[in-house]
Formats: structure tokens, sequence, C-alpha cells
């Protein structure tokens, strides 16, 4: 109940709405006057330089280092060997078969193997050339197509164990492995809803198809970065990083340290896109370095570096997809392969099993290793590749049905959201008018057509924040959310 004499709520302030009104963004100017300090634009004081030496053998075994010539060269001062690996690269379970080495298998072309920091960085480039390696060639197999064969040359001798991506979460666990392939995936995404056989024996058209889809490289105009600084009491990292705390969790089990005591930057990204999480090899280098010279040190990958660090995996989805006379679907079977390289998490079913209601659904997800470099989350991973075999078997299936793409796909989807949206999309496009497909003469054909995607909606993650307003009258926000470049900062004010 409230009192009479209760004083009425605050008027509302218009000024405040901001749907539908043009924001200019909070860092606006610093981006657009070269002012916004990215981790390339880090300068400590005492700050050494370092360059990372990679393989360019695909497969092999390391027999000797000599950096001998590269320690002795003007202006060095260290020179780290990576003892192991991270960054979503898998290991074997049973790490005695492969025997005892006193550094790391190259498993791909690229793999980290140490870094120098010089007082410049053409003292870094120069002493790197001078690092000798004695590598024993292994057989390498980098095609999804051939490793998948029985005695293809082995990526790993034995049972791997998921390596989580660049982007979070690796493949599935738990999964058999066979030569280079692990899989059917268990779990809910490699389960059966219904059943599949009953459900195309109801059917009256069938689609069955092979799609395949190519590795992609993120490449962020950014490349992979850090800025480290070792302290006793305090280590802290500048890094071009998606996820703060994801490289804080890293750099602390890597190195023994509490996770209070590293402290981990990123004022602005340059770009990320999925493969910017974990400190990586990347941050390892550079931490040690600056533990072993009691200096700063930068370290950021080159180009050719930033496309071998992390990739969208490919793809090659066996996909069976049916519908009864009035274009219900009644049953989709996918099996997929794709390959995360040295990594896992290729899977691409996502959108068969979340898109369009059907009552029987199977799912086969299986990874491919190849000696190529590790999967890393890219823009709604495994979904982009997934859509673009579902979406081309649902305009066939249409098409066997003499139904209107867009119609069929209203029938089968019934998410209110992406029904407005194809309204939308639809009276905007004329797709009502639009010239029957392939009428055009000559080879080059012209015309509308569309297609459609699903990402996971995430809920039950729990966040908080905490806004100060000081006596002044500034206001503090304290958040951990970060800005990768989508302007949260604006949102938050």
């Amino acid at each position: 109940m409230i009192p009479v004499n209760e004083p009425g709520g605050l008027a509302q302030n218009k000024d405040l709405h901001w749907i539908g009104k043009r924001v200019p963004r909070i860092d606006g100017p610093l981006k657009t006057t070269g002012r916004a300090r990215y981790t390339a634009d880090v300068y400590l004081p005492n700050m050494l330089h370092a360059v990372m030496v990679d393989s360019r053998r695909p497969h092999a075994r390391i027999r000797d280092i000599d950096i001998s010539e590269a320690k002795s060269a003007p202006g060095v001062k260290g020179v780290y060997i990576l003892e192991h690996l991270t960054g979503g690269i898998a290991e074997l379970k049973n790490p005695a078969q492969e025997g005892a080495h006193k550094y790391p298998i190259v498993r791909f072309a690229g793999q980290p193997i140490l870094g120098v920091a010089a007082e410049t960085m053409n003292q870094a480039r120069d002493a790197a050339r001078l690092v000798k390696i004695e590598y024993e060639d292994l057989p390498f197999v980098t095609n999804l197509a051939q490793a998948k064969q029985p005695g293809a040359p082995a990526v790993y001798p034995g049972e791997a164990a998921s390596g989580g991506s660049a982007g979070g979460g690796g493949g599935a666990k738990n999964v058999p492995q066979k030569g280079n392939v692990r899989g059917p995936a268990l779990g809910p995404r490699g389960s059966e809803k219904g059943s599949t056989e009953q459900g195309f024996a109801a059917a009256h058209a069938v689609v069955e198809n092979t799609y395949r889809t190519q590795v992609q490289t993120q490449s962020a105009l950014e490349p992979h970065g850090v800025v480290a600084d070792w302290k006793p009491d305090l280590v802290t990292v500048y890094a071009s990083t998606q996820g703060t705390s994801s490289v804080r969790d890293e750099v602390s089990e890597f190195f023994e340290i509490p996770k209070s005591k590293v402290r981990v930057i990123t004022e602005f990204m340059g770009g990320g896109f999925g493969a910017k999480f974990g400190a990586g090899n990347v941050g390892v280098i550079a931490i040690a370095l600056s533990k072993q010279t009691g200096r700063p040190v930068k370290l950021m990958l080159d180009r050719r570096q930033e496309h071998l660090v992390a990739m969208r995996p490919d793809s090659e989805q066996h996909l069976k997809i049916g519908a009864s006379q009035d274009g219900k679907l009644t049953a989709m079977h996918l099996v997929s392969y794709g390959t995360a390289g040295v990594g896992t998490g290729a899977g691409t079913a996502g959108p068969v099993q979340n898109l369009y209601k059907c009552d029987n659904v199977l799912t086969e997800e299986y990874d491919v290793f190849t000696n190529t470099g590790p999967g890393a989350a890219m823009r709604a991973p495994g979904h982009p590749q997934g859509a673009f075999a579902l979406e081309q078997a649902i305009d066939e299936l249409a098409e066997k049905l003499n139904m209107d793409p867009l119609k069929f796909r209203d029938l089968n989807d019934e998410q209110p959201q992406r029904r407005e949206e194809r309204r939308i999309g639809a009276e905007l496009a004329n797709w009502s008018s639009r010239k029957p497909a392939g009428s055009d003469t000559g080879p080059v054909k012209r015309g509308i057509g569309m297609a459609q995607g699903v990402w996971y909606r995430i809920v039950s993650m729990d966040s908080n924040a905490e806004v100060r307003i000081h006596r002044d009258g500034t206001v503090e926000f304290l958040s951990g959310v970060q800005d990768i470049g989508g302007g949260i900062r604006t949102v938050l004010a």
C-alpha cells in the first residue's frame, strides 16, 4: 500500500532514451585520432623486444637446438625454449607412447619452439636467424581426406586428449579414436532424437548430399601479441585478447602462481573473431623471457605467424534430410568430419540440431587430426560450416517438393523472431517478384536467394557490476566485461 502523501516517481528523462537514436561512441575520438592504445602501442621503461622462432617442418623430432650464437649476438638478453605447448593443442593421454624427448614433438609447420629477447626488434630478428635446430623428419599428413584413410601417417601415436580450442571448449570428451579420427561425438551433440530410420521411411522426398568447406584464418588486423612485466609480487600482462580472465587463469596455471598475482590489461583490441582466448604460446614465451631477464618484454607475431596460430576448421559433411508431402521435415541425419589440425573441436552439428523443428535427428561428429595448426573459435564456431550444408539441402528439398524456399522455412522454423526477420527481408528484397532460379541465359546467373543461421542463446551465467557515485559527481563503473570492438563502453555508460 502506498501512502496518500507519498511523493510521485521521477519524471522520465527523454534524454536518457537511446533506442532509435544515433549515439556517438565514447571511444570514437580515441580511435580516429590514434590515441587508443593497443597492445602493440605499449612501451614500458627498459622494455625488451622479442621474436618467436617456429618450426618450418610439419612433423619432426627435434634432435638438438643450438642457441649459443643467438645468445651471444649483439643486444640479446634472453632466450627461452618452450618445454611444453598450450593454446588448443591436444596431448597424448599416455605420453609414454611417444617416449622421452628433450623437446616437444613438432606436429605442424609454424609450431612455436622458442623466443629471443633483445634490446631492439632488429637485434632480436638477427639473433633468431642464428638459432640452429636439428630435425629428424617424420611422415606427415595435411589433408583431411588422406588423414581419414587407414594407414595414414599418425599425427599422434596414440589416443590424444581433447585440447581446449583458442575459443574455449575444444572437442567432445571421452570419445573413441582410431588412427587420426576421433568420434563419433557422444553426449547431447552426438545423440539421436526420435528415430531417423522411421523418419526417412515416412518422407515423401529426400535429399542426400556431401558438402565441403575450407579452412579459414581469422587474421585480425592486430596480430596476437603480449607485453609482459614479471615482478616477484605481480605479473602484469598487456594482451591482445578477448578474454582477460582466461589469460589470467592460463598464466596462473602454467607458471604455478596465484591468480591474484596476475594482472591482465586489454585497453583496446584490434580484432579477435574467436581466436584470442588464453595466453597461448605467445604469452608463455613473453612472460618467461620477462621472468628470465627481469625486464618487460614485448612479443607481437608477424603476419605469417598470425596465419598459423589459429584457424576455422574445414569440414566434410554428409547430410540427409527428408520431408512429408505437405513440407514438414521428418528426419535429418548428419555425419560430419572436420580437422582442427593438431587440436579438436571441428563439429558442425549446431544448425541441424537447433534451427528447424524435426522429431527425428541424428548427428555424428568426427575430429580428424592433421599436421596443421590448431583450430580455434571463429565467429560462431562450427555453425557457418553447418549452415552452409543445411541451408543448401533445405533449398534442394523445397525444390523437390515444388515449394517456395521461404514458405518451406516458415513451415519448419516456428521461432517468432526469425519468422519476422524473414518476412522483413522478403519485403525488402522483393522476394515474391524474383526471377526463377537459373532462368538467365549464359553461364552467369543473377538472382536472389536466402539462408539463415543460428547461434546458442547463453543463459544462466552469473555476472555482476558495481557503480560508485563520488562526492564530486563523477561516476565509476566496475565490471568484468571487456570491449572487444563492439562499443561496450558506450553501452555501459
